[in-house]
């Protein structure tokens, strides 16, 4: 179980809470975090309208065995100016898992973009325009098949209906533009907090030194309060021509096949984790300069991220941090 999510139900208002830091007094103390919050009004006397938003939520806490008495007070609660699209992970298993792979994943995030953008996803002309920064606490079995696939789905298209090397050809390599950004070790072990921090950061070498990890992928995570360490798990999509504009993801789904699932050729696609974020779609950027973002806007308000989207590559000596207790 790896979602964070609340409901907070007070007398006139829900709560919604989607946080990428857990329930522990750590991981709210010696590491940066993100929190999306917003508030809905509740009225027991009235019956709401049901949406994309409050069915997504609705489906969510079904997944995780939430009661239906609980799920159905949710018909109380006027979501009506939820403006953000929910994404989750459940394992594979299960009836309704099997029922709807799409629900989930990188395939639920293609439908999310593919929605916000209003494309088709079944056009032939293939544009990719995005630059993913890609943030997380944990470093993943990443490879190259498995960054395009995401990078396709990022785009709104879901790659299952097309060959391995139909997807290569229409991405290549080169074209796949993601920035996994990863704490390296010389910026963990000199944070402020020490090893209080240093816990909550996974990665394992055997992972690192495998000959298909894409090495080349791995950046620098700066955060915006000096030597502390991110914990946040966060996605920083810049689209379009001056790339001003895009996405961000927010919940609590890392890097990582396991939290964002694998697909397979003829076969569903494969899910480890329960996960739960939240896209907040027609971001706008101000950017420093091509490689740094340094305001990101939403619905005319700042989003505080707790790191500066700035796609500096890990250096020569660079390596990422290894936990020892997870080897």
């Amino acid at each position: 179980m790896h979602t964070k999510l609340m409901l907070l139900v007070y007398t006139n208002h829900v709560r919604f809470v989607v946080s990428t830091g857990n329930l522990v007094e750590g991981e709210w103390t010696v590491v940066q975090n993100s929190v999306f919050i917003q508030d809905f009004p509740l009225d027991y006397t009235r019956v709401f309208a049901a949406n994309e938003f409050s069915t997504s939520l609705a489906l969510s806490l079904h997944d995780l065995s939430v009661p239906y008495s609980v799920v159905a007070r949710l018909n109380h609660v006027d979501f009506s100016r939820a403006r953000v699209h929910i994404v989750t992970t459940v394992p594979t298993g299960g009836d309704r898992v099997h029922a709807n792979m799409q629900s989930y994943g990188m395939l639920r995030l293609a439908r999310v973009i593919s929605q916000s953008n209003a494309q088709n996803a079944e056009q032939k002309q293939w544009d990719a325009d995005a630059r993913l920064y890609c943030v997380g606490s944990s470093l993943g079995k990443l490879d190259t098949k498995w960054l395009r696939d995401f990078y396709m789905c990022a785009h709104g298209w879901d790659p299952q209906p097309l060959t391995l090397d139909a997807r290569a050809s229409i991405v290549p390599d080169n074209m796949v533009d993601i920035a996994v950004a990863f704490p390296t070790h010389n910026e963990v072990v000199s944070n402020v907090y020490g090893k209080s921090a240093m816990q909550y950061i996974m990665a394992k070498r055997d992972v690192y030194e495998n000959p298909n990890f894409p090495k080349a992928c791995l950046f620098r995570v700066q955060p915006r309060v000096n030597r502390t360490v991110v914990h946040a798990k966060a996605i920083v999509a810049r689209t379009g021509e001056w790339q001003n504009c895009g996405w961000v993801y927010l919940g609590s789904h890392n890097f990582t096949p396991a939290a964002w699932g694998r697909l397979r050729r003829k076969e569903s696609p494969y899910y480890n984790n329960y996960e739960l974020g939240v896209v907040l779609p027609n971001v706008k950027y101000e950017c420093r300069s091509q490689d740094c973002v340094s305001k990101v806007v939403w619905e005319n308000a700042n989003v505080p991220l707790p790191f500066c989207p700035a796609w500096v590559p890990y250096g020569r000596n660079d390596a990422p941090y290894f936990n020892k207790d997870i080897q």
